[in-house]
């Protein structure tokens, strides 16, 4: 009975434990939170690779995309910063509405989307054809900044 009673403690302590993410990749949080990082003075933030229009190669179904980004630093999202550390998220053939300009926080754990401190990321298993990219500056609860900064362009694939 004492190593039930010691087991449950132990478990209690690690779901209230500071720092720990709430959310797993097989429900991850989409309810609105409080408030969204106010966006940066002068930022800037465009698609450089691939452009609107322009056909590109999957090498082994692998696309690597870049934006020019100006602004603060960026850093991983990670729970417990503050909500003014920003990060990039990149949206391949997702749409991204949902999220910009609301409180609700980006999907985690999707492979079309990416969060990321990298102003390149690599998407995997992309086929030939039309594809979109859209990429959005998030604080660090994973929510648009307010107001939004976001870019977005359609591309080919062969």
């Amino acid at each position: 009975m004492a190593g039930w009673l010691w087991l449950a403690m132990v478990l209690l302590v690690r779901v209230v434990e500071p720092g720990t993410p709430t959310a797993s990749c097989g429900e991850p949080s989409r309810a609105p939170v409080a408030s969204a990082a106010l966006r940066p003075a002068d930022v800037v933030l465009a698609i450089d690779s691939p452009r609107a229009g322009e056909t590109v190669s999957a090498s082994d179904g692998k696309l690597t995309v870049n934006v020019e980004y100006w602004g603060p630093r960026l850093v991983a999202p990670e729970p417990g910063l503050a909500v003014d550390e920003y990060h990039l998220t990149f949206f391949l053939d997702s749409d991204p509405t949902p999220y910009i300009g609301t409180l609700t926080p980006m999907p985690r754990c999707d492979a079309r989307i990416i969060a990321s401190a990298s102003p390149q990321v690599t998407f995997p298993n992309v086929s030939s054809g039309s594809h979109s990219l859209a990429v959005v500056l998030a604080g660090s609860n994973r929510v648009s900044v307010n107001p939004p900064v976001a870019t977005r362009v359609t591309f080919m694939v062969k």
